[in-house]
């Protein structure tokens, strides 16, 4: 091993693992310090070098390395997610080495984050977060276990009971609307497609009968593909619109809607028709799903039968739809086709008594 002048540069030259290596810099100190470092990992041997280099390796370092490659095989909005925690939630660990990132280290920022006036839910996300960051860590053999698994996380504050709409309010709000607006009402009301999947669905999914909705246009976590009956008059003001708005193919059936237009497009118009009709401060598009799971209990469906339609599992249904269940026991339809007559002959009646007082 030696530092040697060769052609204006200074030579490193090493044996590691039988082989001969070398290394050029442009000045003696670089080639002096490095020559020290071969040295001194030659000595440690491979195993201890690799422990005291993850030692000091900190979050900051390791998520501009390791972790960016991982990254890589994210979505965008996962990563975006991440971006997220590490630049408003996890400042503060940036330069803590890997290995000081055990359980009294988080639960320690973790009730920092609280007394700082991050929400339970932004803590537990956030957590969430570094959780991945750290397994990543352990499977690149920087730390040995991960922390943020076993840390005692805080406790999700209870989720409030969804409030569906009742169906003489549902039909009186897409009475209210003309066009694409009407159809966004009745896709959520009537079908319980999600806002994505309102957004996404093509013509091409809509054979007259049946809306097939796949998992490309659903939300990630979607177990499967699903074949939603489509109610009769739905059909009918769906071939409708298909005429008037001269959709075809893969044409979304609402036409252009991107993730902001539908948020926008229910705070200016669903919202305000919604407060005037209802009197319900906070409808918003799934509040028009959380509905039409509602309407599938009044016509007598099944748990098993309204999760499939929905596209989620039994358990969850019961968890966020148990209160709904108990409350429409008693109140039975043949069908949401004649739910949906039912409510619209309501409506009727509490129009003309309106306009005869």
């Amino acid at each position: 091993m030696s530092v040697q002048r060769d052609r204006g540069r200074w030579r490193v030259r090493w044996r590691e693992v039988g082989r001969q290596r070398s290394r050029s810099f442009d000045r003696k100190g670089d080639a002096d310090m490095f020559d020290r470092e071969v040295k001194r990992r030659l000595q440690l041997g491979p195993h201890l070098a690799r422990e005291l280099d993850r030692s000091v390796l900190t979050l900051a370092e390791f998520v501009d390395t390791g972790f960016r490659a991982h990254a890589a095989t994210l979505t965008k909005k996962t990563r975006e997610h991440y971006d997220w925690a590490l630049q408003h939630h996890l400042v503060e660990l940036a330069d803590e080495s890997l290995t000081a990132l055990d359980v009294p280290r988080l639960a320690a920022h973790q009730q920092f984050l609280l007394d700082h006036g991050r929400t339970p839910n932004t803590v537990r996300a956030v957590m969430t977060r570094l959780s991945g960051i750290l397994q990543v860590a352990v499977e690149h053999g920087h730390v040995p276990g991960n922390a943020a698994r076993a840390l005692r996380k805080v406790p999700a504050p209870p989720r409030e009971e969804v409030k569906p709409l009742a169906p003489v309010e549902l039909e009186a709000l897409i009475a209210h609307f003309e066009g694409r607006a009407r159809i966004i009402v009745m896709l959520g009301g009537h079908l319980g497609l999600r806002p994505k999947e309102i957004r996404l669905m093509p013509w091409s999914n809509f054979d007259g009968l049946t809306l097939t909705v796949g998992r490309a246009r659903t939300k990630r976590g979607a177990a499967r593909t699903r074949v939603v009956t489509v109610p009769t008059v739905t059909a009918r003001e769906l071939k409708a619109w298909q005429l008037a708005s001269g959709g075809r193919g893969d044409d979304p059936i609402v036409g252009p809607l991107g993730e902001a237009g539908l948020r926008i497009w229910a705070h200016k118009f669903l919202g305000p028709a919604a407060r005037e009709l209802t009197g319900r401060p906070d409808v918003t598009p799934y509040t028009l799903r959380h509905t039409h799971a509602s309407a599938l209990h009044y016509a007598g469906w099944t748990v098993p039968e309204a999760a499939r339609r929905m596209g989620h599992g039994p358990a969850l249904h019961v968890q966020t739809y148990a209160h709904v269940i108990d409350a429409v026991k008693g109140k039975r339809y043949a069908d949401l086709d004649a739910l949906i007559a039912e409510a619209r002959a309501e409506l009727k009646c509490r129009e003309s008594a309106a306009n005869s007082s």
